[in-house]
C-alpha cells in the first residue's frame, strides 16, 4: 500500500514538473519510457493513448494544461488514425493539416482551441522511429506558431491603421473648426497659415500641416502659396 502511495506521488511530481516546462517533448519521452515502445518503430496507436491518458490525469490533479501539449494531442490523435502521411509531406501539407476544427470530445477540450487538417489518405509506407516523430510535431508546431504570428502582426497592422485613421479624422475636425473660428475672428475669408501655429516649431507646425493637408484633400479647403518657403494662405472652398 505504501509503495503504491509513493509511485502515486512520484508519478504525480513528474507530471507536475512536465507540465509547469510546457514541454510536451518530455511528454512523449516519459510516455515511450513508462509503456516501453520501441523508438525505432513508434507504436503510434500505444502511444496516443498513453498520451490522451496523461492528460487526463493532470486535468485529474486540477494541473494547467499547455496550449502546447493540447496541439500535440490532437496531432497524434489524427495520426493515430491515418498515420504516416506528415511525415514525407511539405511544409503546405501540414499547412493544410491545421486548417479543419475538430471536436475532441475524448480530450474533454473546447474545439476551438485545437485546429488540425484535412484526411490524408496516404496508406503507411514504412516504420517511424521516435525522432522522426518529434521533428514531424515540431514541424507541425512551428507551421502553426508562424500563422499564429502572421494574423497577431497583421491584427496589430490594423489596429494601428485604425487608431491613426481615427485620430486623423478628429484633427482635420479640429482644424477646420479652428479655421472656421479663426477667420470669424479677423473677418477674413483668407488667413495665413502661422496665424494656426502657436509655436514656430518643427513638431508644432507638422501637426498643423499635415491636418491640412487632409482637409484640402477632402476639398474642405484651398491652400495657396506664391513661392517656397514664403507664407501659406488658407480659404475654405465653395461648395
Amino acid at each position: 500500500m505504501k509503495n503504491e502511495v509513493k509511485e502515486k506521488s512520484e508519478e504525480e511530481n513528474i507530471l507536475k514538473t512536465i507540465i509547469e516546462k510546457e514541454n510536451w517533448e518530455d511528454v512523449i519521452y516519459y510516455i515511450v519510457s513508462l509503456e516501453q515502445l520501441n523508438p525505432w518503430d513508434v507504436n503510434l496507436v500505444k502511444l496516443t493513448e498513453s498520451f490522451i491518458k496523461f492528460i487526463k490525469n493532470v486535468e485529474n490533479l486540477d494541473f494547467r494544461i499547455p496550449a502546447k501539449v493540447i496541439f500535440v494531442a490532437a496531432i497524434l490523435l489524427r495520426l493515430k488514425s491515418e498515420f504516416l502521411s506528415m511525415f514525407e509531406e511539405d511544409e503546405d501539407s501540414v499547412d493544410e493539416m491545421l486548417k479543419e476544427d475538430k471536436p475532441f470530445a475524448e480530450l474533454g477540450i473546447d474545439p476551438n482551441l485545437v485546429q488540425l487538417g484535412y484526411p490524408m489518405r496516404r496508406s503507411p509506407k514504412r516504420q517511424v522511429t521516435l525522432e522522426e516523430l518529434i521533428a514531424a510535431l515540431r514541424k507541425a508546431l512551428d507551421v502553426r506558431e508562424r500563422k499564429e504570428e502572421r494574423v497577431k502582426i497583421a491584427r496589430r497592422q490594423l489596429n494601428v491603421i485604425t487608431v491613426e485613421d481615427e485620430d486623423m479624422t478628429i484633427k482635420t475636425e479640429k482644424m477646420l473648426v479652428e479655421i472656421d473660428e479663426l477667420m470669424r475672428k479677423l473677418h477674413q475669408d483668407k488667413i495665413d497659415f502661422s496665424q494656426l501655429v502657436k509655436e514656430w516649431k518643427r513638431e508644432k507646425i507638422i501637426s498643423k500641416f499635415v491636418p491640412l493637408l487632409h482637409l484640402e484633400s477632402d476639398g474642405k479647403v484651398v491652400s495657396e502659396q506664391e513661392d517656397f518657403f514664403k507664407e501659406i494662405l488658407i480659404s475654405k472652398k465653395d461648395v
